[in-house]
């Protein structure tokens, strides 16, 4: 098995227990986190106050983000309309970003969009089509010239993060069926 490289500073336990400071101090040369290693695995991350401050600042400003989403202001009736649509859900599901399955859901829903997974499990059946196809199909509630609107989530499973249901948008694609 081929180990990644990591793109950021490490250092060992032996070394932080000898000297926290020197750890603080190649974060900050760095400007990011120092990976703790204990025999060959991520103990810990070490930041400087700064360091945390700001991610806890980018945080909360995410969090209040996500409570402002976009709203559908008019009906979709045309290319230009699904062209217009397509924009707004972009802003809504930014791709590249982490997001739990049960967020992605409510925003579409929020959106206008259906989807067969229901019910408590609906998370675990959203993962599992993305494993299977590489994405999540949702649909417009309201049909586009007498035709369905598919919003396809291209994606992938988040294998960094500790919940198993954390996603990673990477294109959003719509299209009439």
């Amino acid at each position: 098995m081929e180990l990644k490289k990591l793109e950021v500073p490490t250092t060992s336990i032996t070394d932080v227990k000898k000297s926290p400071m020197d750890v603080f101090q190649q974060a900050r040369q760095a400007g990011t986190a120092v990976y703790v290693f204990n025999r060959e695995k991520v103990a810990g991350v070490m930041l400087t106050q700064e360091q945390y401050e700001t991610l806890v600042q980018e945080l909360d400003d995410l969090r209040e983000n996500e409570k402002v989403t976009p709203e559908i202001s008019q009906p979709v009736t045309s290319e230009s309309g699904l062209e217009e649509f397509s924009h707004t859900l972009k802003q809504a599901l930014m791709t590249g970003s982490s997001v739990s399955a049960k967020n992605l859901d409510e925003r579409m829903v929020a959106l206008g969009f259906i989807t067969k997974k229901t019910g408590f499990g609906g998370v675990v059946d959203m993962v599992n089509e993305l494993k299977e196809s590489g994405k999540i199909v949702y649909q417009l509630r309201k049909k586009m010239d007498g035709k369905n609107v598919l919003a396809e989530v291209i994606g992938e499973q988040d294998n960094q993060a500790q919940l198993f249901d954390k996603l990673i948008i990477k294109k959003i694609h719509l299209r009439k069926n």
